[in-house]
């Protein structure tokens, strides 16, 4: 730790006022009120202070504080209580049927024209199949390889080339969504 030096000859306290502004001792030259005090200061050093109120941090230092301003200029007391309430709408923000979303399951329960997504991807390809089975196999030797030190020349150039050759197949199997453009109804949009 570092100590704290006193740099006042002989340990004498620079500012013998106590902290209420008054003077203990009336005789001593600090016994003018501190409004005195501090009126004499700031004539006494009105080049500096003006000097700082012209200089770039102190512009910088207002501008902050203007764009603080105007940040703060809308708080919650500023809005009508039917913002928050549904006073003059007929529902949630999402819905037209004036019901909450924290209604869901009664909402679901209800006349509701949601159909749930079909989650049947069908048959895998033989060709996908076959190709995702070679990319495991590689993942497969390579895991071997780190494990069998002896072996790993052998195991991981089988590895590389079954992980090459499934990762080539995968990409030549896409197909992407040629096939579902053709419906007159298609937007577009993929989920």
């Amino acid at each position: 730790m570092t100590d704290h030096n006193n740099s006042n000859p002989s340990e004498q306290q620079q500012n013998r006022e106590p902290h209420d502004g008054s003077s203990s001792d009336p005789a001593t030259p600090g016994s003018e009120s501190s409004g005195d005090a501090w009126s004499d200061f700031v004539d006494a050093h009105a080049d500096d202070i003006s000097a700082v109120e012209r200089s770039r941090a102190a512009k910088r230092f207002e501008k902050n504080a203007q764009k603080a301003q105007k940040k703060a200029a809308l708080s919650v007391d500023d809005l009508k209580s039917s913002a928050f309430t549904n006073a003059g709408r007929s529902g949630g923000p999402r819905d037209f049927q004036g019901t909450s979303w924290l209604d869901t399951d009664d909402v679901m329960d209800s006349d509701s024209v949601f159909t749930p997504p079909n989650p049947n991807l069908g048959h895998m390809r033989r060709g996908v199949l076959t190709f995702s089975v070679m990319c495991i196999l590689g993942l497969v030797a390579f895991a071997a390889a780190i494990l069998l030190p002896a072996w790993s020349g052998t195991i991981g150039t089988i590895g590389g080339v079954l992980m090459l050759i499934g990762a080539v197949g995968l990409f030549t199997q896409l197909r992407g969504h040629a096939n579902t453009r053709s419906d007159p109804y298609d937007d577009g949009a993929r989920v």
